[in-house]
């Protein structure tokens, strides 16, 4: 099956990710080939040697005279295989339209979406990450943001971290299989690399995930951070606070914004199919 998408970058990007999580729940693995790859197109014309599909995404690749010359030849072959590719343009010509006509390509270019659905699509995101908006708050986000989309996704995405309460530890319905993640994230503020990166990877190999991880090392960030900032403690129980400033020893104030930047980045990234937490966790942790 092959689909070519063109147009306005942001909504591409959210119609490969619904395309991508649909991928993901049937087996298929995703794999994104760029200009710089040196991967063979009609290797993907049928499953891997283990049987399994795959999602292609062709990302900006028509300008490249090899790789536009390799998609020529092969339209019909994607379009008749097995497997999902997706080719993606900022625009393409009316040849390449007919090119990709012929062969029976799925082809949909994306515009700015109506006011209406434009909301009904912010709506949406905000419920997906458990936030609800009034109308007077929507009208705020979008005054401040121009409608840009990926203002808005990013203004969410940084409600959402910042609502988001810190794990239990003591609910009565945790499983006696959950890890402490408090050690984890004292591991890691502690700058103790190898340590933390072991525990992460004994959370995902025991089934557990690693998100769980992260939110632990959001919460103890934002700790660090209210203490460091001299502000009103009040709200933190004293052994949290003694904690914190032990941690602070090892860290400066600019440290740990670039730490919230990454966290964020990360959370982002996720969200849009372009990372996991293990792997983006452990880069951040061996960067400390």
């Amino acid at each position: 099956m092959l689909y070519v998408f063109h147009g306005e970058t942001f909504w591409i990007k959210e119609k490969l990710l619904e395309l991508k999580k649909k991928a993901a729940e049937k087996n298929y693995e995703v794999i994104k080939i760029r200009d710089d790859s040196q991967v063979p197109l009609n290797s993907f014309l049928s499953r891997d040697l283990f049987g399994k599909k795959t999602f292609l995404i062709l990302d900006d690749i028509l300008g490249i005279p090899e790789r536009a010359e390799e998609v020529k030849k092969l339209a019909q072959d994607f379009s008749r295989a097995e497997n999902i590719i997706a080719i993606v343009e900022k625009d393409i010509s009316d040849s390449w339209t007919k090119i990709f006509g012929e062969a029976g390509a799925n082809i949909k270019k994306f515009t700015k979406p109506s006011s209406a659905k434009f909301l009904a699509w912010m709506g949406a995101k905000a419920k997906e990450m458990g936030i609800n908006l009034e109308k007077r708050e929507i009208d705020i986000l979008i005054s401040e943001t121009g409608s840009d989309p990926f203002a808005i996704l990013n203004k969410l995405e940084r409600l959402c971290l910042e609502a988001k309460p810190p794990l239990g530890g003591l609910a009565s319905s945790k499983s006696d299989r959950e890890p402490n993640y408090f050690n984890f994230a004292d591991a890691v503020f502690d700058k103790r690399k190898t340590q933390a990166i072991s525990m992460l990877r004994s959370y995902v190999k025991d089934g557990l995930g690693a998100e769980e991880a992260f939110w632990r090392i959001w919460w103890k960030i934002k700790t660090l951070r209210q203490v460091d900032s001299g502000k009103r403690t009040s709200n933190l129980h004293p052994f949290v606070q003694k904690k914190a400033i032990q941690d602070l020893r090892n860290f400066s104030s600019w440290e740990l914004k670039k730490i919230s930047r990454e966290l964020l980045d990360l959370f982002s990234s996720v969200r849009r199919g372009e990372d996991n937490f293990e792997e983006g966790l452990e880069k951040l942790i061996i960067r400390l």
